[in-house]
Parts: C-alpha cells; sequence; structure tokens
C-alpha cells in the first residue's frame, strides 16, 4: 500500500470532503430550522450519512494525512459561510488527532478507520456545540451578528447544560460508530479491492 498521498489522492479528498460539508449544511439548516432542542444534535445525526462518505474515502485513500486534509477543508468551508471560529478549529483538531493516533500506524485496518471516524464525530460535535456552553459571550454575540433571535438563542442555551453536553458528544461517538459501521458494510468491495480486507 502506498503511504504518500498524490494528485489523485488530493483530488478525491477535496471532492469527498466537499460532500461531507454539503450534507452537513442541509441536516444542519433543516435540524435548526426546526428548534433549538433538534438543531443541538444535529452534528450525532450529520455523523450516519457522512460515515458512509468518510469510508468511501478512507477505502480509496487509506493513507496518513487524509483525515487532516479532510479537516482543513470543511474547516475553511464553514469559514467560508460565517461558522462561529471554533467549529473549523475543532475539524483541524480531529484531523491532526485521528491521523497521529489511527492513519499513521502502518497497518490500517477497518477497525481503526471506524474508530478514527467516530472520535472525529465527537470532536466535530463538541466543537460544534460545546462552545454555546463554554464560550457563551462569543458564541452569543456571533450568533447575534448572523441574525438569530435572543428567544432561539435562551433555548439553545438551556439545551448545553454540562450532562447534556456530555450526552451530545457520546451521542457524537455513537452515531459515528453507526455511520462507519453502515459505511464499511455498504462499501465492503472497495476494502477488499484496496486489500483492507480478505475476500470471503
Amino acid at each position: 500500500m502506498k503511504q504518500k498521498l498524490n494528485a489523485k489522492d488530493f483530488i478525491l479528498t477535496g471532492v469527498l470532503t466537499a460532500v461531507m460539508w454539503l450534507i452537513c449544511m442541509i441536516i444542519s439548516t433543516v435540524m435548526s430550522l426546526l428548534g433549538p432542542v433538534t438543531n443541538v444534535f444535529y452534528p450525532p445525526v450529520v455523523a450516519i450519512p457522512n460515515g458512509i462518505v468518510m469510508m468511501l474515502l478512507l477505502a480509496k485513500v487509506p493513507k496518513k494525512g487524509v483525515l487532516t486534509i479532510c479537516g482543513v477543508i470543511q474547516g475553511v468551508l464553514f469559514l467560508v459561510v460565517g461558522a462561529f471560529w471554533f467549529i473549523p478549529i475543532s475539524l483541524v483538531a480531529g484531523g491532526v488527532i485521528c491521523d497521529f493516533l489511527v492513519m499513521s500506524r502502518k497497518e490500517i485496518s477497518m477497525k481503526s478507520m471506524m474508530a478514527a471516524y467516530a472520535v472525529f464525530s465527537g470532536i466535530f460535535t463538541f466543537g460544534a456545540i460545546g462552545p454555546i456552553k463554554f464560550l457563551q459571550s462569543a458564541f452569543v454575540a456571533a450568533t447575534e451578528k448572523n441574525g438569530i433571535g435572543q428567544e432561539y438563542i435562551d433555548g439553545l442555551i438551556r439545551m448545553t447544560s454540562v450532562p447534556m453536553l456530555a450526552v451530545i458528544i457520546a451521542a457524537g461517538v455513537i452515531c459515528g460508530l453507526i455511520g462507519g459501521l453502515v459505511g464499511q458494510k455498504m462499501l465492503r468491495k472497495h476494502f477488499i479491492k484496496a486489500g483492507l480486507v480478505a475476500a470471503k
């Protein structure tokens, strides 16, 4: 297995990362329109369909650096649409951490890929929802600047107590595992072709 990323890898990573970002934007928009209660749970929900796309990416590009690139691209796209600054930071940090802990290994397994995506999803969930609690003043200021009403903001704050935040992050990790598992089952042929799993 080649370990260095080539031009084709960069292009494929960029395209599939853009697809994941688009899925995230659609789901987050719909769930935000439904109200604060559903809004705070959009990262775990996003983790399931994006798990399929991520597993396809990792099957096609099972190399060190792919998760970091994915995180950077998504981070830039979120900045472009005016997302709160902590979200891009969490995406980049999640990519780097998962690349270091999992994708840097000499032997990359399907289980390690699924674990990497679950961790990535958990970090993204914290990056998206954690600031409501821990960076509240900055988050409120940025949200008001985007034209969100005070009643809606108050609803987000009520939904993000420390215990609830822990539940949401745990849901992000669990849904990441589910998304990764579903993705691997759907894309088993791609993993076989990549030599990551033996054909039966």
